[in-house]
């Protein structure tokens, strides 16, 4: 598979044009490199900014429960990221 082969299948698959996809860099990962093991999907708290293992402290309803501000937000799937390790587990404020 070629870079334009790349593009032409990330596009189809998302319904963006292949201008956008090449914008963002999709490529293809040379075979010597294994993927991270420690990779997890995450969202920044819109209320402390703490980075929240979105598996972990995300509700049914679309919501995000952060423990440091003890508070429920909503998120938009456009707000998750891949980040390279999971975040830390959350320490309660102290006031």
């Amino acid at each position: 598979m070629n870079q334009s082969e790349v593009e032409r299948a990330v596009a189809r698959a998302t319904g963006e044009s292949r201008r956008l996809i090449r914008r963002y860099g999709f490529s293809l990962m040379p075979n010597e490199v294994e993927p991270s093991s420690d990779l997890a999907i995450a969202l920044d708290c819109p209320g402390c900014g703490s980075g929240l293992n979105a598996g972990s402290a995300s509700t049914a309803l679309g919501e995000i429960e952060c423990s440091r501000c003890d508070a429920i937000y909503p998120y938009a799937r456009d707000e998750l990221y891949v980040a390279d390790q999971p975040p830390r587990t959350q320490v309660p404020a102290v006031a």
